[in-house]
């Protein structure tokens, strides 16, 4: 029998706790009467949201007739309920690492516990991160709060506890993907947006907490989702505001004069700390309006002889909802191809119309994912006419160049036209394939002029902004000595005390 420290994580049963040792699980002895288990220590579970435990760990075997073959295991006999290790507030310390410019979770920390903001990580697709497992460990967690719907602000949503508060796109998308991907999602996140299903909030909605000396307001941001929305957290050690993925400009002229109205209204009482990412912090300007999109857009339809397919991602929702309208106007026929279009299609509340050869078909696969309906078309298992007119409504993902290269050159001989958004040619290498440039997409991350004027009007006293990739850091430092005044924490310090 040996004894030794363990992080243990909720099980798979309600009330059950797991972790694992020298490669094999570890289940936490739960018998009413054990003489190997502190029973007064175990008492403790009652309130144990996961975390550290001491434990004496005895070797079994599950019976081959529970499962396929014997499967060795550890029971966990509890000896001690370890306190909490509060870290340091930097994501990388001794003998662990995570990208920091890659992690959209801030964690916002009050004497009670902490709050977690946009639990979620770029290129994360399972459903354990370890960052967020560390800090269930270390911490009381008060309660989740998601911005938006994208992926990566809650797809390690499924290991927290708690309260969660989300708005009622993200969470209708958050569940459509949990459906697609229950196997490899953790139990929890069943949990989890059964518990945001009844906290969901909008843009100007409070955050309700009980009992706790914290306030989180809401309100809206302009980004490539609807209701998006930034967060002002005001504790007893600080104010901070929260706009992560933000733009000025989202549709119409009044969105910018709307946002700058808002941010000048929080601006009134001091801003302590900032968090916000600066994808597009080396792009001079703003980001123009989607009105520019959707007006390119219906002059590509116009002039279309045959069927127009349009490609992009498929939470770009307002984008499509407004092009699917203009395309039944013009008398066209409207189909949406591929699971994520599907979802946007359900999500928009529209009804396809067929299929014609004057039709606009939305479809999956812009940025060359596996078993898209564009991939199966570059693989050659599915097929487009050559007088089809395929439209990349996007712009390609960082890292993602080699990929979307060679997905664009293998799609352009099956198709009359190719037409991708201004710029794509030279910074994918196009140049000789036959590619057209159209503005065909804007981002919903703000651009250098637009991060300047958010610093401007709330003046924090720290920012914590990221990805701070090059050139994107070069070019938001300078713009922050231009202010004056800001101090710029590391992408690694996601432990914020307020």
């Amino acid at each position: 029998m040996e004894t030794t420290q363990l992080l243990f994580q909720p099980g798979r049963r309600p009330g059950s706790w797991s972790s694992g040792y020298q490669g094999r699980p570890v289940q936490l002895c739960m018998q009413r009467f054990c003489n190997l288990c502190d029973l007064k220590e175990r008492e403790q579970l009652r309130s144990f949201s996961g975390g550290k435990l001491e434990v004496k760990l005895t070797a079994h075997r599950r019976p081959a007739f529970w499962e396929w073959e014997e499967r060795p295991f550890y029971r966990a006999h509890i000896v001690k309920v370890l306190p909490p290790e509060f870290p340091t507030g930097k994501v990388v310390d001794e003998g662990f690492e995570i990208d920091g410019s890659r992690l959209n979770l801030v964690v916002y920390r009050t004497p009670q516990g902490v709050i977690l903001v946009d639990p979620g990580y770029v290129g994360f697709e399972q459903g354990y991160d370890p960052y967020v497992g560390r800090l269930m460990a270390d911490h009381k967690i008060i309660a989740s709060v998601v911005t938006h719907g994208h992926l990566d602000h809650w797809n390690a949503l499924g290991q927290t506890t708690g309260p969660v508060f989300m708005p009622r796109t993200a969470y209708r998308l958050a569940s459509m993907h949990a459906s697609w991907t229950s196997e490899s999602q953790p139990p929890q996140l069943d949990s989890a947006l059964r518990n945001a299903r009844d906290n969901l909030i909008f843009p100007g909605k409070p955050v309700l907490l009980d009992e706790l000396p914290v306030n989180i307001d809401t309100f809206h941001l302009p980004h490539s989702i609807p209701e998006t929305m930034g967060l002002v957290i005001r504790g007893e050690r600080g104010r901070a505001v929260h706009l992560g993925d933000f733009k000025f400009n989202g549709f119409g002229a009044k969105a910018k004069a709307e946002t700058i109205a808002r941010l000048q209204q929080i601006a009134k009482e001091p801003v302590d700390f900032l968090a916000l990412t600066i994808y597009n912090a080396h792009v001079p300007g703003f980001v123009p309006i989607e009105d520019l999109v959707v007006d390119a857009l219906t002059d590509i339809m116009v002039k279309a002889e045959g069927r127009v397919v349009i490609t992009c991602f498929s939470t770009n929702l307002d984008r499509v909802l407004r092009l699917a309208k203009i395309a039944r106007i013009l008398g066209r026929q409207v189909s949406f191809t591929g699971a994520g279009m599907q979802n946007c299609r359900e999500m928009i509340g529209f009804e396809e119309t067929g299929y014609s050869g004057k039709e606009v078909a939305f479809v999956t696969g812009c940025q060359a994912e596996e078993r898209s309906f564009l991939w199966n078309i570059a693989q050659g298992t599915a097929a487009m006419d050559r007088s089809d007119t395929l439209v990349f409504s996007s712009r390609c993902i960082p890292g993602n160049e080699e990929r979307l290269r060679e997905h664009y050159t293998r799609l352009r001989p099956k198709v009359g036209r190719l037409i991708v958004t201004r710029g794509e040619v030279s910074q994918l290498g196009l140049q000789g394939l036959g590619t057209e440039e159209v503005f065909t997409h804007v981002s919903g991350h703000e651009y250098g002029d637009g991060i300047r004027l958010a610093l401007e009007i709330l003046r924090p006293k720290k920012v914590i902004a990221w990805p701070q990739t090059s050139p994107q850091i070069e070019a938001f430092r300078k713009i922050c000595e231009e202010v004056g005044g800001i101090e710029i924490l590391s992408e690694d310090e996601r432990v914020i005390d307020i």
